[in-house]
């Protein structure tokens, strides 16, 4: 299934970054921040561990890829300009900072890449959300993490959301939706009943609820909504292919 996108731009060039990346087109060439969303074209890197020590060059300028080892929770880091090295070994679903000059990073294949960008206090984050994730509110809880710690105004945060799976390729069980209904995550909004106890989830719309919720204003949400394992030519998809999948690099960052 390929969903309609919204303000999205599709492999354009961003500065130095290369081919086969997708952009929000608001975004686009911006002054203060840089982003993407991956492809199996992009990079010339097929799993995490290719990235570990690698670094992303925007307009002749190197950024340091920094990235935590996800887990499928809510667990939120503030990146404050520490060795970049040191978070790759650190359990966590989000990632935020102030600080300029590192390439905030998620990789996934099927999960959401959530990238969240305040420009009133020049403040990003990048979340990797799939069903665990997002049934623990990992998106407004890294939302509310900003107004927090960086006194971000949710009528300014923007957000763009990369490709995921799409429902007709989600097909889940009875523990997925207790988990939705304990965490108050309204289940009739986002699945389909199939039947004798499964369900066809979407991640997407729950996501978008959740956003939503927080009192992000939908003009500034962006989605790029394509599905992994609808399109496994172009992109890496753990349902589409297996556990051997690899994964797509998703980015954000604050410019020097």
């Amino acid at each position: 299934m390929t969903y309609q996108h919204k303000n999205i731009c599709f492999c354009l060039e961003e500065g130095d970054l290369p081919l086969n990346y997708h952009f929000i087109e608001k975004w686009h060439n911006h002054p203060k921040i840089f982003h993407g969303f991956g492809t199996k074209r992009s990079g010339g890197k097929k799993v995490r561990k290719d990235w570990f020590g690698q670094a992303l060059t925007v307009a002749g300028k190197e950024y340091p890829v920094v990235s935590l080892r996800q887990v499928h929770g809510d667990g939120l880091v503030i990146f404050n300009g520490e060795e970049p090295k040191d978070l790759w070994f650190r359990e966590g679903d989000a990632l935020l900072t102030r600080t300029a000059g590192y390439t905030l990073a998620v990789f996934t294949a099927d999960c959401l890449p959530i990238l969240i960008f305040d420009p009133g206090q020049e403040a990003v984050g990048i979340v990797h959300a799939g069903w665990r994730g997002t049934a623990k509110g990992v998106v407004a809880k890294a939302i509310k993490k900003m107004e927090e710690v960086f006194k971000s105004a949710v009528q300014d945060m923007q957000i763009g959301i990369g490709p995921g799976i799409c429902p007709s390729c989600l097909e889940v069980d009875e523990p997925v939706r207790q988990a939705f209904t304990e965490a108050q995550v309204p289940w009739d909004r986002i699945a389909q009943d199939k039947g004798n106890g499964k369900f066809l989830l979407d991640i997407y719309q729950a996501n978008l609820l959740l956003i939503k919720s927080c009192g992000i204003k939908e003009e500034n949400i962006f989605s790029f909504k394509t599905c992994p394992a609808c399109e496994v030519k172009n992109y890496y998809s753990y349902r589409g292919e297996g556990k051997d999948s690899g994964r797509m690099i998703n980015f954000i960052g604050l410019k020097k």
